[in-house]
């Protein structure tokens, strides 16, 4: 009975340090787990236009360099990373740049250093129209017409003609005048020497590392240079602005009569947007942009072709004129680009990568109502450049979760969970959001957030029994006590049974005895 009594002692104590317990519980639920992740799904088909800012000069600019409201810098040009075919090009220098996603797709002596010739025209170009009011009206100075080449290309403008600024631009882009780059000089900033300074000044902020300006127009100088890369960079630039490409892609132009001179009938001198002058190297996809030759230069151009897509900028320097079979001139300028620009569409191609209805994975999501799971997929569409002939079979998708921890509920349709990242024989493609399909709501019923200043566990459920203990082990130690008052109960009636057995057996034997 002793032995009972000491027992039933023992539960009461469990009873009274039942909190204990409890943290117990905690402590054996608290190790954190981290999320089954998806290692890698396929994808499957969109794609993103160039920002095309609109013009927006100020008229004049100081000699201090100061940008006008409205200015951009060109979007950064990435390198292709892909192997393609071999590709070569009869040009000292070349490029082939994919518009859309601002991506160098060949380049051949990048950084080779060479002389623009009129290609500098382009900056010089977008400086009026950063600085400049294309309404205004510009006197031809005397000034305006010295140290040029009799060669030279030229819209015959003569000293004392008035001619407004818009106007003029079409005669330095269109038919490429010389005199006229100097007229814009002196209108932006009064004399030739502080326009250029001007133009040094922005190259520097474009990131022209490889450039140096000393005319407007691109007549051979020396000292007067540049690199493929650094044209890439200038064209991009220009490109953007639509002022510009109004100027760049004009194939004819009149010019209206001045007080000097009649109506002007100009031509464009890329043979690749026009027939007026010459069909031999006509393309229909080619848009502008700009001719340039001298004898240390070679044939120079920049040009833009598009299809679908696909829109590409290619840049020759350095190209010859030949001789063919028939004893004309070949002007290898138009011919390379031609040879470029076909390259780009037969070889490159957008493929989608990322789909925003996809769905990528269903990481576990704690106290959530009704479930445990939720489904997620990227934020957006994206599609990419890659070789036509790519394999599908090695895009793969790296998901990456913002916590190492199980996401816990509540979570709101569309809210970021982590970014996922769409691969291509391990290089990056691109990149996006990794957003949830659908609400989760947080079960009604909430555990204890903290018990002793520990925060609960991040992962894996716990079980009933230990989630709930503050009613199980209550009952469970009055079950086992309820058992116990049972046993002895059971006990106590088994020797009140056995002590009545004995008593009757006693006076039996006594009556036997008086009988005897």
């Amino acid at each position: 009975m002793k032995k009972i009594r000491r027992f039933a002692a023992f539960l009461l104590i469990c009873l009274l340090l039942q909190p204990a317990f409890s943290c117990f519980a905690t402590e054996a639920a608290s190790e954190p787990s981290v999320p089954e992740l998806p290692e890698t799904q396929d994808a499957g088909p969109s794609g993103e236009e160039p920002s095309t800012p609109d013009n927006q000069g100020s008229t004049g600019a100081s000699e201090a360099f100061q940008f006008p409201t409205g200015f951009e810098l060109p979007p950064e040009l990435a390198e292709y990373c892909f192997p393609t075919e071999d590709f070569d090009v009869r040009a000292k220098a070349a490029a082939l740049i994919e518009l859309n996603s601002h991506t160098i797709v060949y380049g051949e002596e990048l950084d080779l250093r060479l002389y623009p010739a009129s290609l500098t025209k382009i900056m010089t170009c977008m400086l009026a129209l950063e600085y400049g009011n294309l309404n205004d009206t510009l006197t031809v100075s005397s000034t305006a017409l010295e140290n040029l080449s009799v060669y030279g290309s030229t819209a015959g403008l003569v000293e004392g003609e008035e001619i407004s600024l818009r106007e003029l631009l079409y005669c330095i882009m269109v038919s490429s005048a010389n005199e006229g780059c100097n007229v814009v000089a002196e209108y932006i900033s009064g004399s030739v020497e502080t326009f250029v300074t001007l133009m040094n000044q922005q190259a520097q902020t474009l990131g022209m590392t490889g450039t140096h300006y000393a005319n407007t127009h691109g007549l051979h100088d020396e000292d007067h240079y540049t690199t493929v890369r650094d044209l890439a960079i200038l064209a991009t630039w220009a490109w953007q602005n639509s002022q510009f490409r109004e100027f760049a892609t004009t194939t004819a132009h009149t010019v209206p009569a001045t007080n000097k001179s009649g109506e002007r009938l100009l031509h464009t001198t890329n043979y690749l947007t026009s027939t007026d002058m010459e069909n031999r190297y006509y393309y229909s996809l080619a848009q502008g942009v700009k001719t340039g030759f001298t004898t240390p230069a070679g044939g120079c151009l920049i040009s833009t072709a598009s299809s679908g897509d696909l829109a590409f900028l290619s840049i020759v320097c350095g190209c010859e004129m030949l001789i063919d079979n028939n004893g004309e001139d070949l002007d290898m300028r138009f011919i390379e680009t031609k040879k470029l620009f076909e390259y780009g569409f037969e070889t490159f191609g957008y493929v989608q990568v990322l789909s925003n209805t996809a769905m990528l994975g269903q990481p576990q999501v704690l106290y959530a109502e009704g479930r445990e799971n939720v489904v997620v997929h990227a934020r957006d569409n994206v599609t990419v450049l890659l070789p036509k002939n790519y394999q599908p079979e090695n895009i793969t998708l790296s998901l990456h979760y913002d916590t190492s921890q199980a996401l816990e509920a509540p979570l709101e349709k569309g809210q970021r969970v982590g970014t996922v990242t769409a691969m291509y024989n391990d290089i990056p493609l691109a990149t996006s959001d990794l957003v949830t399909l659908t609400a989760v709501k947080r079960e009604a019923e909430l555990p204890a957030e903290s018990v002793g200043g520990e925060e609960l566990p991040s992962e894996g459920r716990p079980s009933g029994f230990l989630r709930y203990w503050y009613l199980t082990v209550p009952l469970l130690l009055l079950s086992v006590l309820f058992i116990i008052l049972l046993i002895v109960r059971a006990v106590n009636v088994h020797k009140a049974r056995q002590q009545r057995k004995r008593r009757r057996r006693q006076a039996a034997r006594q009556r036997r005895g008086y009988d005897d």
